[in-house]
């Protein structure tokens, strides 16, 4: 069994922290009366550093180890 880095648990919970947010974000957005669209300038932010942390957890996680 491969050992959990640093970087794969803080990846697990900014993926928590997105769902929860994305929720609340999404019954914000039901609530409002306008009807007008809705930029999510939020979005710019977010998930481009949460595809960084995805790709750096795949890597290490698939990497092989080198025996020295």
């Amino acid at each position: 069994m491969k050992k959990v880095t640093n970087i794969q648990i803080i990846t697990f919970f900014a993926l928590l922290a997105y769902i929860i947010w994305e929720f609340y974000v999404w019954n914000w957005a039901i609530s409002q009366e306008y009807g007008g669209a809705i930029i999510r300038v939020d979005l710019v932010i977010i998930l481009p550093v949460l595809l960084v942390l995805i790709i750096v957890s795949l890597v290490q996680f698939f990497r092989k180890k080198t025996i020295k």
